[in-house]
């Protein structure tokens, strides 16, 4: 659930739609979903992500960079 993505990436490689479901059930039960999913979250800081391994990020750097974008 979010906001629509007008780009490549989003229409050719992610296959993204957009969809209006009017209905109170349907988001009801995304509700749920949703907040079953942000219970199990938490907050990453930026000292967090600053103290990751050099390997860690490089290999981060290397997944965005080798994503295809047409």
């Amino acid at each position: 659930m979010g906001t629509v993505n007008l780009d490549n990436r989003s229409f050719r490689l992610n296959f993204e739609i957009t969809a209006f479901i009017p209905s109170r059930d349907f988001a009801a039960s995304v509700e749920e979903m949703l907040e079953k999913d942000f219970s199990h979250c938490r907050r990453v800081t930026i000292d967090e992500i600053n103290q990751r391994p050099v390997w860690m990020k490089v290999v981060s750097r290397a997944a965005y960079l080798m994503a295809p974008v047409q």
